[in-house]
């Protein structure tokens, strides 16, 4: 699968979905890139052989925001939907998600970042929200930092505007790792090699298995989690290839049934 548009490609690589912002040198997201975002996450949805998805950009920041000119009483209808349906397609996507993030990633491009499961940034990168300084608030920002990050720290970096380092940001555990710039392929390779190991039927499982349950009571998510096994995963095909491929000391041939 390789699909390019005006500011994004998509590529498949040995079963990872590479997409690539590309609208420097800040990567702004404006309605027809969302839109443009959304229809290329339709794909990798779709795509049941996949077992990740990576995102990247070109330029000098990962993305510097939504374009303020949309932000207007006007327009922002039109720019929230598109924001909405990106942020939905990426919340409900069954694959880890992994942001290779160089650069600035502000406003809605730090909320774009913070989707990601895995987040590595090189040493420039920078994140904030600083959209509050201009009137606005930050929807994901608000829905999903407390989560991350704790309450008290949500709403530090949600209403401050300001700026934090990478380093800043793994203190509060938001970002997995900090590499150097000529690294950060590599070190993204090496966290998409694990997850190339898994059956995809499985991997997706886990997946959805994790996100209902996320913010369930220990107990209620334990026995859903319970269900899932016996019920949905000793169905597969990929279980007993797995126990087999153990047993006979070879590597799996997943069936991804």
């Amino acid at each position: 699968m390789k699909a390019e548009t005006k500011a994004v490609t998509l590529e498949t690589r040995e079963d990872v979905a590479y997409l690539t912002l590309k609208a420097p040198p800040l990567n702004i997201l404006t309605e027809a890139m969302m839109l443009e975002i959304s229809g290329l996450l339709e794909r990798v949805a779709e795509d049941r052989d996949l077992k990740a998805l990576t995102v990247s950009a070109r330029g000098k920041a990962f993305s510097a925001g939504a374009d303020i000119l949309e932000h207007s009483p006007e327009r922002a209808p039109g720019m929230i939907g598109a924001f909405s349906r990106m942020f939905g397609l990426l919340g409900g996507l069954e694959l880890p998600v992994v942001m290779a993030v160089d650069g600035p990633a502000l406003g809605a491009g730090f909320e774009l970042a913070v989707m990601g499961d895995v987040i590595l940034a090189t040493e420039r990168a920078l994140f904030g929200q600083p959209e509050i300084r201009l009137g606005f608030f930050a929807p994901v920002g608000v829905a999903l930092l407390p989560a991350l990050v704790g309450h008290a720290r949500a709403m530090q970096i949600t209403c401050s505007g300001r700026t934090y380092t990478a380093d800043e940001m793994r203190e509060f555990g938001l970002i997995t790792d900090i590499v150097r710039r000529e690294r950060l392929e590599d070190a993204v390779e090496e966290v998409l090699h694990e997850y190339r190991k898994a059956s995809p039927l499985v991997l997706r499982m886990n997946v959805r298995t994790l996100k209902r349950l996320k913010a369930t009571p220990f107990e209620e998510a334990r026995r859903e989690a319970e269900r899932v096994f016996l019920g949905e995963l000793m169905a597969t095909e990929d279980v007993r290839e797995g126990i087999a491929s153990f047993t006979e000391k070879r590597r799996p041939s997943w069936k991804n049934r």
